[in-house]
């Protein structure tokens, strides 16, 4: 028996009243799980895609108990956090595969989670779990000086190989936060572009710009 924390990144009808759901944990990367009788009531509720849940599960990839570490309050969501969620899902789901118990994935996965549920501006926390899925799966950017300069332009950005740091500079300014947003959007484009992976909706309508 195994017991870790995982994302839900995609729920699917399973023969007659079971679920065949997706996961991705650091200890055991992507993974499919059967839960069986997992479209019943007493059971929906447990797995729902974008929630960060504690899965029990066996030897035979089924799927044994589930505890919900964090869920999103998707009945309070506007268009915009709940495309984050579905865009997420999506990224992690399509670039991680393997497990990678270095990678903080989970945790600025529930950071996000966090402020979201909180209505609060979850930009930072975005594009921090966009820089990790890359350097997790092998395409983390060249931030070194040049770069944050072509950036950001003027403004002073401490040169910084840490990826919290860069984006901790960034917290106090929406409009340099938009700026590395849309860098960002260049850098995923050309790696999703490149691995034939086509996102489902424009990565622009996870925030809202004014």
């Amino acid at each position: 028996m195994k017991n870790i924390p995982v994302i839900i990144t995609e729920v699917q009808n399973f023969k007659d009243n079971h679920l065949l759901i997706s996961t991705f944990s650091i200890q055991h990367g992507k993974k499919k799980l059967v839960v069986f009788g997992g479209k019943s009531k007493k059971k929906t509720s447990n797995y729902i895609k974008g929630m960060l849940s504690e899965i029990e599960f066996n030897d035979d990839n089924n799927c044994l108990n589930s505890n919900c570490i964090k869920s999103f309050n998707w009945f309070l969501y506007d268009k915009y956090r709940l495309k984050t969620i579905d865009y997420s899902c999506y990224l992690i789901s399509k670039l991680l595969f393997t497990q990678d118990k270095s990678s903080k994935v989970i945790e600025y996965y529930s950071s996000l989670i966090s402020k979201m549920n909180k209505n609060q501006n979850y930009l930072s926390e975005l594009m921090l779990l966009e820089l990790e899925i890359l350097k997790t799966s092998g395409y983390q950017p060249d931030l070194n000086k040049s770069v944050l300069v072509k950036i950001f332009g003027n403004h002073k950005i401490i040169n910084s190989n840490n990826n919290e740091q860069i984006i901790k500079n960034l917290d106090n300014d929406l409009k340099l936060q938009f700026l590395f947003f849309d860098f960002l959007e260049r850098v995923i484009s050309r790696v999703l572009i490149n691995l034939h992976i086509h996102l489902p909706f424009p990565r622009y309508d996870t925030v809202k710009r004014n």
